[in-house]
């Protein structure tokens, strides 16, 4: 599989629009990891996914140095700062090592 992100605004491609239509065209082929659901699943799915794309805005102090740090890593810099925390969140012993 290959994976690209296209910024807002970027066109893609003309190589990404052929695999595109590439991709498009080929058959889907369902397994037993990955079965196709019926419309009563896709709905679960869909609202599972709605509730985890919720942001709540909060108010975060940093250093200087550390915003500028994040700041230099582009757009989506925020985006990747909540990755983060959440990544954190599944590995105690980063919380515990930090408090």
């Amino acid at each position: 599989m290959v994976r690209e992100t296209l910024k807002a605004g970027q066109k893609p491609t003309k190589a990404q629009i052929r695999e595109i239509r590439t991709a498009e065209k080929k058959t889907v082929v369902y397994t037993d990891d990955a079965p196709q659901l019926n419309n009563k699943e896709l709905a679960e799915f869909k609202q599972i996914n709605a509730e985890n794309r919720k942001k709540i805005p909060c108010t975060l102090r940093l250093s200087k140095k550390s915003l500028e740090w994040w700041k230099s890593l582009g757009d989506g810099y925020t985006a990747a700062m909540a990755r983060m925390l959440e990544d954190a969140q599944n590995h105690p012993e980063i919380i515990r090592k930090i408090i």
